[in-house]
């Protein structure tokens, strides 16, 4: 399917002047194919959870792929489909380097509150000049 993810990042890019983005359940997988396409500092969306909730390949390799790898993740699954507590699941997360954005689902308003103020308390902040 290389050919087909070839495709789609080219066609995204010339037709629409926009960035592809990926998403998948294999990340540190997905980083291998999409350097062999020289497809540069792609935006990927993962499953990236404490737990390894549908993280193909484990949690290690995932963290490594962060800390490491030339792409610009966008974490989803965080909660691990509330295997993990709001809480110690968005302080995970906010503890990874790069993470560009959080994907999370919510059962109401106040939820989606709850999980952005976490988001908001537990993301580091940039350096004041």
């Amino acid at each position: 399917m290389k050919d087909a993810l070839r495709f789609f990042a080219d066609h995204v890019r010339n037709k629409y002047r926009a960035e592809p983005g990926f998403i998948t359940m294999n990340l540190p997988l997905l980083l291998d194919v999409l350097d062999e396409l020289k497809i540069d500092n792609p935006i990927v969306c993962a499953n990236i959870n404490k737990i390894g909730f549908r993280m193909c390949g484990g949690v290690p390799l995932y963290e490594q792929a962060i800390a490491q790898r030339r792409f610009r993740p966008v974490a989803m699954s965080v909660l691990a489909s509330g295997a993990i507590s709001p809480r110690e699941a968005i302080e995970y997360v906010c503890g990874q380097p790069k993470i560009e954005s959080i994907v999370f689902g919510a059962s109401s308003r106040a939820n989606i509150r709850q999980t952005k103020a976490l988001i908001d308390e537990l993301s580091p902040r940039p350096p004041t000049p």
